[in-house]
């Protein structure tokens, strides 16, 4: 699954220090990390739409969430953070919302809404069946 934060800054700010970005995972969802030796074959996905990529100095991809800090932001505007994550049992869930904020100035923050999820178990031909001898 493609996930794409997109953050919207407001223009008459000039420029923000320190950002964190945080995304926590539904419980269907795990990030893949593509530093890891076994994530070698994860293709990389191509960043589309007018979003301008938020380019992020430190990133960290754990088990239930997402992190990406930004140092410097010279100016608003529209931005978009992409990961990729894996589904990793079915059921339906809410995924929480992501927060942004100015690390040093915590009155600076935005969230984002809920999401319902839906993850449906895999349907392999043939697999339902129950083998007989």
């Amino acid at each position: 699954v493609l996930v794409t934060l997109h953050l919207s800054i407001p223009e008459n700010e000039e420029r923000f220090h320190y950002l964190a970005i945080d995304d926590p995972l539904p419980s269907v969802f795990e990030a893949v990390n593509p530093n890891f030796e076994t994530q070698k074959g994860v293709r990389q996905h191509a960043f589309k739409g007018d979003w301008t990529r938020l380019y992020c100095n430190h990133r960290e991809l754990r088990t239930e969430r997402a992190l990406f800090f930004c140092d410097y932001l010279h100016r608003g505007g529209d931005y978009a953070v992409q990961y990729l994550a894996r589904v990793v049992a079915p059921g339906e869930v809410t995924a929480p919302p992501a927060k942004v904020e100015a690390m040093y100035e915590p009155q600076r923050f935005g969230l984002s809404g809920t999401v319902r999820v839906i993850a449906e178990p895999l349907k392999l031909p043939g697999r339902d069946r129950v083998a007989s001898k």
